[in-house]
């Protein structure tokens, strides 16, 4: 997203900036409340829906098979994992898949997982948390969805040069 700014027209940043406030906002709600409010993002992915279809850094399928992708992906741990993944997740994961796109997506959700590791460890090392009681994970999402905003595509060919052209 960021790696073509340069390269896409101006309303590109009024999807940028507020993308990465909403992120932030949810991060910092999720948080305090161990919860993402359906209410907030719900409209998100609808609205992520309709810019897939007139973004200019990639084909429209690319960001719904994305958003689709991580969907089925975070739902299924959820269940797995009975409730130790919550669907809220799931959703936030979707937004983010149907914002990042493909490959971008695999970028997000790889830190994501990085980060949510690496501070839950943390957090049950230091005393802070139990070994069972549940971390939140929409900070850890923020993160990977930022990072894959800012090089997604660069990193996911690094990572993954034979999956990823």
């Amino acid at each position: 997203m960021l790696e073509d700014l340069s390269h896409s027209p101006g309303w590109m940043i009024g999807v940028v900036v507020p993308y990465a406030a909403f992120l932030i906002a949810i991060a910092a709600y999720d948080a305090r409340h161990r919860r993402i409010p359906n209410v907030a993002v719900y409209p998100a992915i609808l609205a992520a829906v309709g810019l897939a279809f007139v973004r200019p850094d990639g084909p429209w399928w690319s960001f719904i098979a994305a958003g689709s992708a991580a969907i089925v992906l975070f739902v299924g741990l959820g269940l797995a994992s009975r409730g130790g993944m919550g669907m809220g997740d799931a959703k936030l994961a979707t937004f983010i898949g149907l914002m990042a796109g493909w490959p971008a997506v695999l970028v997000a959700g790889f830190v994501a997982f990085a980060v949510g590791a690496a501070v839950g460890v943390l957090l049950v090392a230091v005393g802070r948390l139990g070994r069972r009681e549940p971390v939140p994970f929409a900070p850890a999402l923020a993160v990977g969805a930022l990072t894959a905003a800012v090089s997604g595509r660069e990193l996911a060919s690094m990572l993954w040069p034979g999956v990823v052209g």
